[in-house]
């Protein structure tokens, strides 16, 4: 079942938004799989003004100007970044990092480390996704990122209240960038009904749909809305499409050529492999992954 669309809509007045980020911790190997997450940290930190740390999980780093140009980046680059390194496992170092600075995104590549088979990560990627980081954004290396702009984001929201938590941060990413927001809930028609308190799953029955659907579609984007308070200058419009969510999300992600897919996510690596790996894997374009606790 295709997408279909509803108008955006207004929302209540803007308060303090607290998607804002200070610190990008890029974790890299040294190999090409693993640069490919380069050009999406490199404009996150332009668009935050936040302070770049390159979390090299390689071989010692010797000469500074030497790794920084062998991980793709410029000499004078090379003098903005913070370069660490540690001969323990990189996802406790990156935890440490994680811990030193609250207000910080991990952003990495789907192989980072040695290939571990199935639909699994690279190592290193597995196991700082094990570590449930307040936001981590994925990118697989079979997609484009050399100039990546960011222009539309799609907006992953299951009806929950678990899912308010990607709200605010994609709407205060629109709001630095101007990019659209598309709002996307996926009816799985073989899912039950979500059995968390306040959970707005789209209707199965409609007795009279032309009053009942926009009930819904409003109720829902204000739930949203107020889940996140975006800033006044920041719209969303909403789609609603049915079947499998993780296929879903992936194929609109890709028709819609968007740029950035923002969703929730419980931390739970195994249950969440037809969802979260789906969407990483198959949408072509970074997502950013809110932990947000059942």
């Amino acid at each position: 079942m295709n997408a279909f669309d509803h108008p955006s809509l207004a929302h209540p007045p803007a308060q303090e938004n607290s998607g804002s980020l200070s610190t990008i911790l890029l974790a890299l190997d040294g190999s090409k799989r693993s640069q490919a997450a380069v050009p999406v940290a490199r404009k996150l930190r332009d668009i935050y003004g936040a302070t770049l740390h390159v979390v090299y999980v390689g071989t010692h780093a010797g000469d500074r100007d030497v790794t920084a140009e062998r991980l793709g980046f410029t000499v004078q680059e090379a003098r903005e970044l913070i370069f660490e390194s540690s001969s323990g496992k990189p996802s406790q170092l990156i935890a440490r990092l994680g811990a030193t600075h609250p207000g910080s995104v991990v952003v990495m590549s789907t192989e980072t480390g040695e290939p571990t088979g199935g639909d699994h990560f690279g190592s290193v990627t597995e196991s700082v996704f094990a570590l449930r980081p307040e936001r981590i954004v994925l990118f697989s290396p079979t997609g484009a990122a050399d100039a990546w702009v960011l222009r539309r984001i799609l907006l992953a929201h299951d009806g929950t209240p678990a899912s308010h938590a990607a709200t605010g941060p994609a709407a205060d990413l629109a709001h630095r960038t101007g990019a659209e927001v598309l709002a996307l809930h996926v009816a799985a028609p073989s899912a039950g009904r979500p059995a968390q308190t306040g959970s707005i799953p789209a209707p199965r029955y409609l007795d009279q749909p032309q009053h009942e659907w926009p009930h819904w579609t409003g109720e829902f984007m204000n739930r949203l809305l107020a889940g996140g308070i975006p800033p006044p200058n920041v719209h969303f419009k909403l789609a609603v499409t049915a079947g499998q969510p993780g296929s879903e999300v992936a194929q609109v992600a890709r028709q819609r050529e968007i740029d950035l897919v923002v969703m929730a996510w419980h931390g739970h690596c195994e249950r969440e492999s037809s969802v979260t790996r789906v969407v990483v894997r198959g949408c072509g374009c970074p997502v950013m992954l809110v932990y947000s606790a059942d």
